[in-house]
């Protein structure tokens, strides 16, 4: 299992080292996002309190679509996609908030290992209404802290 930890904005171009603009690989999503303190109507959950921080969502991606799912993530929180079908949806089209790193592995379906080994748990039930985990939402004190920590607990699971 390799993880690949990549600057969101080389999704989907010639840059892209998984190609996701031809192919649809299968595997294990962690989004990183940079939030400043604020209050966001997160559907279902309603209003969810964030502090200033760096936050990771980890999310899954075995469909037909496979990790294109994370190029659809990134529209929407470069606003250009207004759909909000997903609890992330809410956090990363939020205009304030930037997605700053996509961390994924391909193939391996290490959703709920991952997000356990994060801990942190920012907004109960954040992304969890299909498993059993309190939350695929985890706080941390920074951006920078948030990659580091993901990707270790990615790299724990190979």
């Amino acid at each position: 299992m390799t993880v690949h930890s990549l600057d969101p904005g080389t999704l989907g171009t010639d840059d892209d080292p998984l190609d996701l603009d031809t192919r649809s690989p299968r595997g294990t999503y962690a989004l990183v996002f940079s939030v400043p303190a604020t209050t966001i109507d997160v559907g279902a959950l309603g209003a969810c309190a964030f502090s200033a921080g760096g936050y990771v969502y980890v999310g899954s991606a075995f469909g037909a679509g496979g990790l294109r799912r994370v190029l659809r993530h990134r529209r929407v929180a470069h606003g250009e996609h207004d759909a909000r079908h997903w609890h992330v949806d809410y956090l990363g089209g939020h205009p304030d908030v930037e997605l700053s790193r996509v961390v994924c592995v391909t193939g391996d379906d290490v959703e709920c290992e991952v997000a356990s080994a994060l801990g942190s748990v920012a907004a109960a039930g954040f992304g969890s209404s299909d498993c059993d985990c309190e939350a695929h939402l985890s706080q941390f004190q920074d951006v920078e802290t948030a990659t580091s920590l993901v990707e270790s607990a990615f790299r724990s699971k190979m």
